[in-house]
């Protein structure tokens, strides 16, 4: 709270400062009433007194005034008071003041003064909220302040003792219970807890909570010593809303732990999101239950839809899925339906999908993010928080829409079967029976009345259709869809597999799958196949040992007397020759791997002495076996040949003879 003092409120409107004192003290200016107060720790004026004008309460002229005074003289209007006046206090004194100014104009010596008491007392004004009156003592006591302390004078005071609690349980039984204070504390404090936790544990209603805290306060008070009768204590430990409702934001305890569609809802703050500048920035995809009973032959039929909305305009392309006993939304499901937005010539491939949180979606999000590298952009995936249907407002607000129009048709259950505003009720609906085909069609009418129906002038739209929306959009931004081909977005959106290549082809599912770039791989070879989560597409892409080899397609199956297929399997070992021929061409007929090997050899043997007998001969066991008379032969010559070198034979002469 800022105050100006009577120094500049005569600067600034060309007074003495005992004049603008004046002023200050009654309370008025020119016929406008003056917010003031009185300034604390400063003497001076009647009674000693000197006020300040609140400037936060003056009127934008007044203040206009006091701010075009010299810059000197700006810097009071910033001195704080020490003060704290709440603003029911300011709102107060001005009410009153407007209420006695046409007592204080008149004489006080006059008969009209009593006149114009009276005729104050009796008009009508508002009070606390509600139309009242005010006494006419009431209007004398606030005239007396008045001359007594001028516009302060009139300011309300402030209880001493607000914001602490004055009442432990209620006023009857803090009044009646014969108890001492440290008792009555500790059976205050227990009944709180008691009630606060049951209400944060469990939700339980407000009666239900002063029904039991009843019953347990007189059992407190008995237990504690009391010496009232249990049926003394009845009344006076009776509870009221009031009691009880002092506890209600502990309701917020039991919705954040028991009940997160309640939390959510209705306790949680919400952003705001402006909608996006251009079409398909933002793609957002949730799967959507059709309560429509659907009677298919003897089974029941199920239908959801696979939808898809662009942010900037609140289009939509939707998908319907029939599914059947056992059966659910699968990723196969959402990569098809996703290609009908991808494919189309207003939708392509967005900057940004936001997805449901289901495992549907979970498992594309790698997928959609190679996809943005054949679109060549920036790219984002964002999952939604799970089980928060407000994370996905804007779809699940389309979907509200959509659902208004399929009550028009037959079969229509609302989310219960039973649940049928007719004479009929509490038997079960009929169901659709048109057939799957016309239950498509009427879906993708009620589709085509939400596109084209203008929402509300106060919505997002501004009064426009989603499809005005659309064409507007495209208009000012020059939208062209970023569309892949089908052959690229069958690549990004498939399963990745590895199949062992047999005879030049692969087996996958059960079919047989054979091309061009099987050609070249040998037998038992592995490679990467990449199988379109599209159905019935017929094809797949393979890759090996990193290289991009291109697509195959599911070989086709003859029959015993169609020519075609003696035709096909010759087409078949033509192009087998003709991948054999073309790496043949490449191949040098001289080269021998042999002749490599001998060339690279430098040394038969180590670096080492050599015996003179050592060497290698080979082993020829060609020979035949030599007679063993032979074999004797040459091993009694070998015999002699040894004994003559170890021992010689000596020459005897005549002279050297015996002696």
């Amino acid at each position: 709270m800022t105050i100006a003092t009577p120094e500049i409120f005569a600067k600034a409107h060309g007074m003495t400062i005992q004049v603008a004192r004046r002023h200050f003290a009654k309370g008025f200016y020119k016929g406008e009433v003056l917010p003031v107060v009185a300034l604390p720790g400063q003497r001076g004026g009647k009674g000693g007194m000197v006020w300040g004008l609140v400037l936060d309460k003056c009127s934008p002229a007044l203040l206009a005034k006091l701010e075009a005074v010299q810059t000197g003289l700006k810097a009071p209007l910033n001195a704080p008071s020490s003060r704290t006046f709440q603003p029911w206090q300011f709102e107060e004194q001005l009410a009153r003041l407007e209420a006695i100014r046409p007592i204080l104009a008149k004489d006080k010596r006059s008969t009209a003064l009593d006149v114009a008491y009276r005729q104050v007392a009796a008009q009508p004004r508002v009070i606390a909220g509600a139309v009242g009156y005010h006494a006419e003592n009431t209007l004398r006591d606030w005239v007396r302040l008045y001359e007594a302390k001028g516009a302060a004078g009139l300011m309300p005071a402030q209880r001493k003792d607000r914001g602490e609690k004055r009442v432990l349980i209620t006023r009857e039984w803090d009044g009646a219970v014969d108890l001492a204070e440290d008792a009555r504390a500790k059976i205050a404090q227990a009944l709180n807890e008691k009630a606060r936790s049951m209400i944060a544990n469990d939700g339980t209603s407000n009666r239900e909570v002063i029904r039991i805290c009843e019953r347990w306060l007189v059992c407190a008070c008995l237990d504690a010593g009391s010496q009232l009768s249990r049926a003394q204590l009845g009344p006076v430990c009776a509870l009221n809303q009031k009691w009880a409702g002092q506890f209600d934001h502990y309701r917020l305890l039991h919705a954040k732990t028991k009940d997160h569609k309640a939390w959510q809802d209705y306790a949680v703050p919400r952003i705001g999101r402006a909608l996006p500048d251009r079409p398909m920035d933002v793609l957002i995809g949730d799967v959507h239950y059709v309560d429509i009973a659907v009677a298919e032959g003897k089974h029941p039929v199920r239908a959801r839809l696979i939808a898809w909305m662009d942010a900037a305009s609140h289009f939509i392309w939707v998908t319907p899925v029939f599914l059947g006993k056992g059966q659910g939304v699968r990723q196969e499901d959402v990569a098809e339906s996703l290609s009908q937005v991808a494919l189309c010539p207003h939708g392509g491939i967005p900057l940004e999908y936001y997805l449901d949180n289901g495992a549907e979606y979970a498992a594309l999000s790698a997928a959609m993010a190679r996809l943005s590298v054949a679109a060549d952009m920036q790219f984002g995936v964002t999952l939604a928080k799970p089980y928060a249907a407000q994370s996905k407002g804007l779809i699940e607000g389309c979907f509200n829409i959509i659902e208004g129009i399929f009550k028009g048709l037959p079969g229509w259950i609302g989310g219960d079967r039973t649940n049928k505003k007719s004479v009929r009720k509490g038997q079960v609906v009929a169901p659709y029976g048109k057939g799957l085909a016309a239950l498509e069609a009427d879906i993708r009418a009620a589709v085509a009345i939400y596109n084209d129906r203008p929402q509300r002038r106060a919505g997002r739209l501004g009064g426009l259709s989603p499809l005005q929306m659309l064409e507007a959009k495209i208009a000012a931004s020059e939208f062209v869809a970023r569309q892949p081909s089908e052959e690229v977005f069958d690549m990004v959106f498939s399963r990745q597999e590895v199949r062992a290549v047999r005879s030049g082809v692969i087996t996958i599912d059960g079919r047989t799958f054979e091309g061009p770039c099987l050609d070249t791989i040998m037998a038992g070879d592995k490679v990467e196949v990449l199988v379109p989560l599209r159905k019935d597409k017929g094809r797949a892409f393979i890759k090996h040992r990193g290289r991009d080899l291109g697509w195959v397609q599911i070989m086709p199956i003859f029959a015993h007397s169609d020519r075609g297929g003696a035709r096909f399997q010759g087409e078949l070992e033509a192009r087998k020759g003709r991948a054999v021929a073309a790496l043949a061409a490449t191949v040098n007929p001289a080269e021998s791997t042999f002749e490599n090997q001998k060339s690279l050899v430098e040394r038969l043997v180590p670096n080492a002495p050599v015996p003179e007998f050592w060497a290698t001969t080979a082993i020829d066991k060609t020979i035949l076996p030599k007679p063993q008379r032979d074999i004797e032969a040459e091993e009694d010559e070998r015999l002699r040949a040894f004994n003559d070198d170890v021992f010689p034979m000596k020459d005897r002469r005549a002279s050297e003879g015996n002696r």
